[in-house]
């Protein structure tokens, strides 16, 4: 499995603006990745991301290289990279990949 996690900073007075974007994404995308399994997207609350000015992230789960590649050039998300610079003064993306654990067992990985 692949997660993809994006940490998102808006401009100045652009919070809604962002979170607009981030609702088209999730609705464009709908079922439409194969292999997606989860694409999640919230307003942060803590603490220590806020006083840096990050407000937003975005989860996305997918079960292959492959899925995420289909996922990149998705339209929904072609036009939400394509109002990324306009909205957000700074962002960063992080890509990791995790086996999925069995069924009742954690990842945990301490």
């Amino acid at each position: 499995m692949l997660e993809h996690y994006v940490v998102l900073k808006p401009h100045p007075g652009r919070e809604q603006q962002l979170t607009e974007a981030l609702r088209e994404l999730a609705a464009g995308i709908g079922g439409g990745v194969t292999g997606l399994r989860h694409l999640t997207w919230g307003e942060n609350t803590n603490a220590s991301g806020l006083a840096r000015g990050y407000t937003h992230g975005c989860l996305g789960r997918f079960d292959t290289a492959r899925a995420f590649d289909a996922y990149w050039v998705h339209p929904a998300h072609q036009l939400f990279m394509s109002r990324l610079d306009e909205i957000c003064s700074e962002r960063f993306a992080m890509d990791y990949a995790t086996d999925p654990a069995p069924p009742g067992e954690s990842q945990d990985r301490t």
